[in-house]
């Protein structure tokens, strides 16, 4: 099994999918979610080497129960790279995903050949969203997990709402089907309010893509703005009628606009070589 040891000895399960030699792209789930989060777009990365992780909390890996950090969370990411023999990627974390993506970024910068920052915040001192998804966390074990997920639902979607509510069904299923864990959720969201990046993003020197929905009540779309605007030369893209889960309120301008940017680093990345020949 792609297990691994990451940080404080916790058991970190991984897996790559994806030619060997091939560009690598790691992707970072958000808060609770195991890595079946990005099975949507798994398959449209197929021309990549892909490695995705349970974080510590959740799915397969091990569910400390003692205090979780943004910054240990990213040294997992970089153990299971080391244990694929990837030595950089393109990364790509949403929500509390993307928290451990800037930390990677600005802790090991040779890690990471870009960013994909998806509904990302730079931690406690930004904009906040609105308290009744927390509530509904702090409640979630009084509920069953259907009904948790119901009273989420709110919170994470826009327009899908109406326009789509078979996807969210779809999501749903997946999402109960994961290994979730009370503790482990609890203990990523402590890593979170103990955790920013705010002063530090103006010394971030990686390509940077933020994709935000404009409908999203729990990180707002403040937020990416504020992050593309201290990160130098940072792209931001707004998915309109989007909520936090914009991959499922408009799933083809996000696939779209996710494969233009890792083609557009590859173009980049072969312009020196062609300079050279």
């Amino acid at each position: 099994m792609p297990y691994i040891r990451g940080d404080e000895g916790a058991r970190i399960y991984y897996r790559v999918s994806g030619p060997p030699g091939a560009e690598p792209v790691v992707l970072i789930m958000g808060l609770g979610w195991d890595m079946s989060g990005w099975d949507p777009l798994l398959p449209h990365l197929k021309g990549f080497r892909v490695l995705r992780l349970d974080n510590r909390g959740t799915g397969r890996s091990d569910k400390p129960q003692r205090p979780y950090s943004i910054p240990q969370m990213a040294l997992d990411v970089a153990f299971c790279m080391n244990d694929a023999g990837i030595d950089s990627a393109h990364v790509y974390g949403a929500s509390l995903g993307s928290m451990i993506a800037q930390e990677l970024a600005l802790s090991l910068p040779r890690r990471v050949r870009s960013l994909i920052l998806g509904c990302p915040s730079p931690g406690v001192i930004s904009f906040p969203g609105s308290l009744g998804f927390l509530r509904v966390l702090l409640n979630r074990e009084e509920l069953t997990p259907e009904e948790s997920f119901m009273a989420a639902t709110p919170y994470l979607y826009g327009r899908a709402l109406k326009e789509r509510p078979e996807a969210i069904e779809d999501v749903m299923r997946r999402r109960l089907a994961s290994r979730g864990d009370a503790g482990g959720v609890r203990h990523q969201l402590q890593a979170v309010l103990h955790w920013s990046s705010l002063r530090r993003l103006r010394h971030l020197r990686v390509p940077t893509l933020v994709i935000h929905g404009d409908h999203d009540r729990l990180i707002p779309l403040a937020n990416g703005r504020l992050i593309a605007t201290l990160v130098p030369g940072a792209h931001l893209h707004v998915l309109k009628g989007a909520g936090h889960v914009y991959a499922t309120d408009a799933p083809e301008e996000h696939l779209a606009t996710v494969l233009a940017w890792l083609e557009l680093q590859l173009e980049l990345q072969a312009k020196p070589l062609e300079a050279t020949a």
